[in-house]
């Protein structure tokens, strides 16, 4: 609707103004008049050329014209400017005769001091009428065909923003569970080894549910955000591994002001452990760094282990980590793991610098 009324109101200013200008081209050069308002002639015009390009309007939304190529569309289009035009013009001389008092005082004066027939001279006339007619209507459809088509890209940005917003809300409400299955199933083994220790592995995944809670609406969150939750659920792991799991942090400068999706070191923290620290009898280290390099932001997760074939493709963590990334940053992040030399599994996410 509101694309429609503003179609109705440009419609009717862009003929009232062109009638206007057009009114008031004299013999003697061009003057502003005010009397063409309290003519009949002025409306008639103005609503000529409103019918008949709503019809034209209506023909290129019923042929869906818009949103095809302008070349593979052209001839129809001739072909609907054209009618148009005509259309116009027998209107125009429709009036024209009935102001004249007939037919005969109309023709009289146009073949007065011409030689040929009134038919020829007439025929003459609209030929001319139609072809300006005609020129003028393809000012009109360039305009309209640029609004139109203008509009139809902004919807169909919309349409993906709506795809891609409702994917990512998706991946959110797996991520979430995904993380709280992995942290209940550490509590539960402690529940029966060491009461006490499950006790503070509670308060911890509590801050850590607290955290994911405030930015559950949030498509990206500050860095030191995410570290802080990160640093709770090491906290319940560490509780579980006890000596076993060795955390190290190298946190640069440019992190501050930094923002990342949310869950995301969280997923790549939980499946160094998942892949690499839960499958060691002796455990391992964890060691998280960040730092801006020019215009991107890197975060790297390294665990002790190796990665076999099917590492990289299991679960839903890294698969979700990058569809994230793509969703939100397009062909701008890049996410890589790979196995290093020292018996290391390196994650590795690019994204662009705040």
């Amino acid at each position: 609707m509101k694309i429609r009324y503003r179609y109705w109101i440009a419609q009717i200013l862009g003929w009232g103004l062109f009638t206007y200008l057009w009114n008031n081209i004299r013999m003697d050069g061009f003057g502003l008049r005010g009397d063409v308002f309290s003519d009949y002639d002025f409306y008639f015009h103005i609503a000529n050329g409103v019918v008949c390009t709503h019809l034209l309007d209506v023909f290129i939304r019923w042929q869906k014209m818009e949103r095809m190529r302008f070349g593979a569309v052209f001839t129809k289009l001739w072909l609907a400017v054209l009618g148009a035009s005509i259309l116009i013009v027998v209107n125009l001389a429709i009036m024209a005769i009935w102001e004249s008092g007939g037919w005969k005082a109309f023709i009289g004066p146009v073949t007065k001091h011409n030689d040929l027939s009134p038919n020829t001279m007439m025929i003459i006339i609209f030929i001319i009428a139609v072809f300006l007619w005609h020129l003028l209507l393809w000012g009109w459809v360039a305009i309209y065909f640029a609004l139109a088509q203008g509009r139809v890209k902004r919807q169909e940005l919309e349409s993906q923003n709506r795809l891609k917003q409702a994917e990512l809300d998706n991946l959110k409400t797996r991520l979430n569970p995904h993380f709280l299955f992995n942290s209940l199933s550490s509590i539960r083994s402690l529940i029966a080894e060491n009461p006490e220790r499950a006790q503070r592995a509670v308060g911890e995944l509590a801050e850590v549910l607290r955290s994911a809670m405030l930015s559950e609406h949030q498509q990206l969150i500050r860095f030191d955000r995410e570290l802080e939750v990160v640093k709770h659920y090491l906290a319940i792991e560490k509780i579980r591994f006890e000596e076993r799991l060795q955390v190290e942090f190298n946190i640069g400068d440019g992190s501050d002001g930094q923002t990342i999706p949310p869950m995301l070191l969280q997923t790549l923290v939980e499946n160094a452990i998942k892949h690499g620290i839960s499958k060691r009898s002796a455990g391992g280290d964890i060691r998280i760094s960040a730092i801006r390099s020019g215009k991107h932001f890197i975060i790297q997760v390294d665990n002790t282990g190796r990665m076999d074939n099917t590492t990289s493709d299991e679960g839903f963590g890294i698969n979700g980590t990058i569809r994230r990334l793509a969703l939100l940053y397009g062909g701008e992040a890049k996410f890589h793991i790979c196995n290093l030399e020292n018996d290391t599994v390196r994650a590795t996410v690019k994204i662009p610098a705040a």
